[in-house]
């Protein structure tokens, strides 16, 4: 039987923050609100107004490198220029982003250092605000091997695999340059993940060989919501879209969404044919919050899963991939790095190759060091790909296929990448 987590309340101020680990350069820090905060209408502030945050009239669109020797470079794609952001303590295994924060992950120290990139964007939907606000260092998490990071409005989800530990930290509270848990989780350590939902989590629960075996949820406070578990054999790799949060399993997917009375449901979604463990769905990536997603499958090409549809769709393709995300937008487009260096448009409905680039990345690639940090990262009308062994970004226009729209280089070896500000 999966080994339930343990849960407990935490204090607000965890003495694993250290706040003054990192070499900052001189600038102001201007208190943030939260993403998508809005005034109260009786504070007579206007709808939108986030304090200490400028409403700007476009998405301030920006690239965060990180190097091997942990200097973090701003780059501004609209005008640009760059500028240091950050020294870290110790150069990062891992980096994500949730579209404002840059999560750097070091697996050698167990620590996680979270930046303010000071650009992001809020969709209500039916509108759009962008925001822009003083970069800086928020601070650091120290516990033991890498953490993950799965960023969301209200909390952020942090795991500790090798540790066994989860955080809930307040999101709003990282915008003010504050580390703020809500809750700590303490379980058998396993390759898992803490995923923001609703107004709480979704947290993994421990099985055998150090992986995840279910999912359960869990308040903002930590405590466990009874009969909230959900099995999911050899659990690998979650993603959130606009449906719901997506978890690999052995069988398939995981798909969970909010039911009416604000708990969960939980939909099995089966691999349409029978799948070795190699060939399962890893590494699931799309444009944010869209409701298609992408995975490579094995080295045999890619799986597409439609959250919307529940419908998996395996794309035979001519290489080898390393990476792969979905679009989801009105061509359906999907755009993958192949082995070779080559960042290929790949058909929706049959995997074959609609356009490809030269090999880009095909220094970093047979490089190991290098390797594990280059990849693609899309968004509305360009997918970025670092190519930090000749020391430059590609911006492609995957609409007009595979256009290398720029050819970047961003002040710095871009080892690791994030575009934020979307």
């Amino acid at each position: 039987m999966p080994t339930p987590p343990r849960f407990r309340r935490a204090p607000l101020a965890p003495a694993a923050v250290l706040l003054a680990a990192l070499a900052l350069p001189a600038c102001a820090t201007a208190s943030t609100g939260a993403p998508g905060t809005e005034a109260d209408e009786s504070s007579g502030r206007p709808h939108g107004y986030v304090e200490g945050a400028s409403e700007m009239p476009e998405a301030q669109l920006q690239l965060t490198t990180i190097d091997r020797d942990g200097s973090a470079t701003l780059f501004d794609l609209l005008d640009e220029q760059s500028a240091q952001l950050a020294t870290l303590d110790v150069a990062p295994s891992a980096v994500s982003t949730d579209g404002r924060f840059v999560f750097a992950s070091s697996a050698e120290a167990g620590t996680l250092t979270i930046l303010d990139s000071g650009a992001w964007t809020v969709d209500h939907e039916d509108h759009v605000h962008y925001y822009a606000a003083e970069p800086r260092v928020v601070g650091s998490i120290a516990e033991r091997g890498e953490a993950v990071v799965v960023g969301g409005p209200s909390l952020t989800g942090v795991w500790f695999g090798d540790a066994g530990v989860g955080l809930l930290l307040d999101t709003e509270a990282l915008g003010q340059g504050e580390i703020v848990e809500t809750a700590r989780l303490e379980s058998p350590p396993h390759k898992g993940a803490v995923v923001p939902f609703g107004d709480g989590a979704l947290a993994t629960v421990a099985g055998a060989d150090g992986r995840a075996a279910g999912v359960r949820l869990i308040e903002g406070d930590g405590d466990a919501v009874a009969a909230s578990d959900a099995a999911c054999a050899e659990l690998g790799g979650s993603i959130t879209t606009n449906v719901g949060v997506v978890f690999g399993c052995a069988d398939g997917a995981l798909l969970a969404t909010r039911d009416g009375d604000g708990g969960v449901d939980f939909e099995s979604i089966p691999y349409p044919q029978e799948v070795s463990a190699a060939d399962r769905a890893s590494g699931f990536d799309n444009r944010r919050g869209r409701p298609v997603v992408a995975a490579v499958a094995g080295g045999r090409g890619a799986w597409l899963l439609d959250t919307r549809a529940r419908q998996w769709t395996f794309l035979p393709t001519e290489a080898p991939l390393v990476h792969v995300t979905a679009a989801s937008d009105t061509d359906d487009s999907v755009v993958a790095l192949a082995e070779d260096g080559r960042v290929l448009l790949l058909d929706p409905m049959t995997g074959a190759t609609l356009a490809a680039t030269e090999p880009l990345a095909a220094s970093s690639l047979a490089d190991p060091a290098l390797a594990p940090g280059v990849t693609l990262q899309l968004d509305a009308d360009r997918v970025y790909l670092n190519a930090p062994a000749d020391g430059l970004v590609y911006e492609i226009d995957y609409r007009d296929g595979l256009r290398v729209a720029r050819t970047l280089t961003v002040g710095a070896e871009p080892a690791f990448v994030a575009e934020t500000g979307r």
